[in-house]
């Protein structure tokens, strides 16, 4: 499963958007939509960077759901886990390793509003929206069916090249290079996570 446009959103109202590096409350250092690989002191990005962090980070928290596929999770209940997962870093917690029950799962989401042992105001109200989106009818079916409403990314394999990329998704490698902050179309490397409109 992938995110929708609904839980994309959540994740960018609770964890904004900043360009210089800052410590967060639990006093990692974070840049762009809560981005923390790699971060460090004074550095800066453009927003084209902090939508391609966005886009890697979601990925590896959509897996991180993805794993749990035995819940057969609808897209409202996933996309308030990706929201989770974004902010906690898995929901391996949550659910108990796949031991609790749906209705657990979504009694224990409001428990987490605590960054660096102190219960945080945004993390109470943050939990609430996702529990809210959580219980949800799937309000977003339309939305599955369409792709444009998704943000579309393509992981690197071996003996790619922008070139190739780019003619298999109907783009140019300069629109390509342009969305993913791409400066030396050679140096694009297998694993990477693209970018594609």
């Amino acid at each position: 499963m992938r995110i929708s446009k609904t839980g994309i959103n959540l994740i960018k109202k609770y964890e904004g958007c900043r360009l210089t590096a800052y410590k967060c409350p639990a006093g990692v250092w974070t840049i762009g939509y809560g981005h923390t690989a790699g971060v460090k002191p004074g550095m800066t990005i453009t927003q084209a960077q902090a939508d391609a962090f966005l886009v890697e980070d979601l990925v590896k928290y959509e897996r991180k759901v993805n794993k749990y596929s035995k819940y057969n999770f609808n897209q409202s209940q996933f996309d308030a886990l990706v929201s989770f997962a974004y902010n906690v870093g898995s929901i391996d917690g949550l659910t108990k390793n796949g031991t609790r029950t749906i209705k657990q799962i979504s009694d224990a989401i409001t428990l987490y509003n605590k960054g660096g042992g102190k219960v945080l105001p945004g993390l109470i109200k943050r939990r609430a929206e996702e529990k809210a989106l959580f219980n949800s009818k799937n309000v977003q079916k339309t939305e599955e069916k369409s792709n444009t409403n998704s943000i579309k990314t393509y992981t690197v394999v071996k003996g790619d090249n922008l070139t190739k990329i780019a003619k298999k998704f109907n783009t140019t490698v300069n629109k390509l290079k342009t969305i993913n902050n791409i400066k030396n179309a050679n140096l694009i490397k297998v694993g990477q996570v693209l970018r594609i409109e």
